[in-house]
């Protein structure tokens, strides 16, 4: 999983990061695995995971803390609900006695999470964000910004090749989609539906190896990619409207009812993802 373009120039935290992305490699092994789990070598790699993630985060709060860095309290922000979710998984693996499938969940969830996490917020260290001081009107122009800014720093796809398309043959009969409430003073949601075949390219480059079907694995990983282009879109709200704007956890829908001209379709080059956002603000 771990790619040298992730390299954010720090080399502590580079160092770190490249040991948590190839623990989450054993373990996407081991899960992956056709014979029986050793269940106390994932349970070994999953406390490892959990205390070095922590630690970790430590050490990067220090790092941005001595060099000023002016989003340290946003970031830090991102560190503390990632730990909250990280402990949430633990909790029901153990519970399940590390059930294979509990398992699978978490490594999908913590391997998307940590890559695009390194590939964005820690980047922004020595990088401009494009995100930074955008602000969209038209909800076409929030979804192709935040699909192209995840599927490009989590699976290598270009952005700039992106493009909305009007008429596609995409029928989305094998299709996974995602369903993402909005909370707070936005009432609404973001759907969004990918072809299997592009689920499986993603899992791909983002997770390094091609899935025959869609399992829990796949579909945690999928949620998370799903989940931060919701909280994109969400941020991208707040800055156009004024009103605050949260998501809810992500869960597994239907392909949008909404008219066709209230859905998007983008062309990532690799497939069709198509997004609805359907939103209204609170007086």
């Amino acid at each position: 999983m771990w790619k040298e373009s992730l390299r954010i120039g720090v080399e502590k935290i580079d160092n770190q990061h490249k040991k948590l992305f190839e623990k989450i490699g054993e373990l996407i092994k081991e899960v992956r695995s056709g014979g029986v789990v050793d269940k106390q070598k994932c349970i070994s790699v999953i406390i490892f995971l959990k205390d070095y993630t922590i630690s970790h985060f430590a050490d990067e709060e220090a790092y941005l803390n001595s060099i000023k860095y002016p989003e340290l309290a946003t970031h830090k922000k991102l560190h503390e609900r990632f730990i909250q979710t990280v402990t949430q998984h633990t909790k029901i693996m153990k519970d399940s006695d590390f059930a294979k499938s509990d398992v699978m969940v978490f490594v999908g969830v913590l391997g998307a999470w940590l890559l695009y996490h390194v590939s964005d917020a820690d980047r922004r260290y020595v990088l401009t964000s494009r995100e930074r001081g955008r602000k969209y009107v038209k909800y076409k122009d929030m979804v192709l910004f935040s699909v192209g800014d995840v599927l490009e720093k989590m699976a290598g796809l270009k952005a700039s090749s992106m493009n909305v398309v009007a008429d596609y043959s995409e029928d989305f009969e094998d299709s996974v989609s995602v369903k993402i409430e909005f909370t707070d003073g936005a009432i609404g949601y973001t759907n969004i539906t990918y072809p299997v075949s592009l689920v499986k390219s993603i899992i791909s480059d983002t997770l390094n190896y091609m899935p025959e079907t869609i399992g829990e694995l796949e579909m945690s990983a999928t949620f998370e990619v799903s989940n931060i282009i919701g909280g994109l879109v969400c941020r991208q709200i707040t800055a156009s409207s004024g009103v605050f704007c949260d998501i809810k956890p992500p869960v597994v829908s239907k392909r949008s009812v909404l008219p066709s001209d209230e859905r998007v379709a983008i062309d990532t080059g690799k497939g069709i993802v198509e997004v609805a956002v359907a939103v209204s603000f609170l007086e």
